[in-house]
């Protein structure tokens, strides 16, 4: 099963797709300060990437997933609405 939901923690697994993205969110809106593991997850969903970005939960475990890891990760880690300002040309 690609969704595990705890009590406060959501695990992902495999390959989230678009029939997981309702209940993360339904488990995202109800669970006060919700931390999500992704270490074994595959593929998101982008329907599940923009649930993780708009309730920005704590990830407790990055995926291994090499292309995850490095294009995704950083969106999750960036979602906090602290933007950083861009360097001025030279």
């Amino acid at each position: 099963m690609p969704l595990e939901l705890n009590e406060t923690t959501a695990t992902l697994t495999d390959v989230v797709t678009v029939d997981e993205v309702e209940a993360l969110v339904a488990w995202l809106r109800a669970t006060d300060k919700p931390k999500v593991n992704l270490r074994r997850c595959n593929h998101l969903h982008t329907g599940a990437l923009q649930a993780l970005l708009l309730f920005q939960p704590r990830i407790t475990s990055s995926p291994t997933n090499a292309f995850l890891a490095t294009e995704v990760m950083p969106l999750l880690r960036g979602s906090s609405g602290t933007a950083q300002p861009e360097s001025e040309p030279p």
